[in-house]
């Protein structure tokens, strides 16, 4: 059964880099591709901005629950050094807790607003007229992610799994 979800947890985290990585090379090649072909041709692609302004939005959003998981998110690492390691853990289990709130509010106001544009019918004011809620569903989606990636770091912080202090030297190595 182990052996099953921590397969099920690397492919998760490979879905992740994929995607994120695919939203990422996306808007990189519209860049260039419309660098070229105003500089070569002196024009552009219609709401080629738009959509390599969205793809990384997506990537990044799509891909913060990563930093979590890897423990490269914002922190104050000095706190762990300073503080005795059980202070370290609850301080790191108290802004967890903060940081799901925060995951779990930016999910339910996302699906609200995806749900009024998606009623209200709007579309960018671009030419490209794009339905916003198809940008704006990465929002609870990304939101999402993050809610499992931060609830996956509370259980592993409660059961002693994650220790803040080892990870804060391992983080301070590379």
């Amino acid at each position: 059964m182990r052996n099953m979800l921590s397969a099920a947890g690397r492919a998760w985290d490979r879905l992740e880099i994929f995607i994120g990585g695919l939203f990422l090379t996306l808007s990189v090649f519209i860049i260039v591709l419309q660098i070229f072909l105003r500089s070569v041709f002196g024009f552009s692609i219609i709401g080629g901005d738009e959509i390599a302004a969205y793809a990384i939005i997506w990537s990044i959003l799509f891909t913060a629950a990563l930093a979590v998981k890897s423990n490269q998110h914002v922190r104050i690492d000095v706190i762990f050094t300073v503080l005795p390691k059980t202070a370290g853990r609850i301080l790191d289990m108290i802004g967890t807790l903060l940081s799901l709130f925060f995951a779990l509010y930016l999910t339910y106001s996302g699906w609200e607003l995806v749900m009024e544009s998606h009623m209200l019918g709007e579309v960018s004011m671009t030419m490209l007229r794009m339905p916003m809620w198809i940008p704006q569903v990465i929002l609870p989606l990304g939101g999402a992610l993050l809610s499992l990636r931060l609830i996956q770091r509370f259980v592993s912080l409660l059961t002693g799994a994650a220790d803040p202090q080892s990870e804060q030297a391992e983080s301070s190595a590379t």
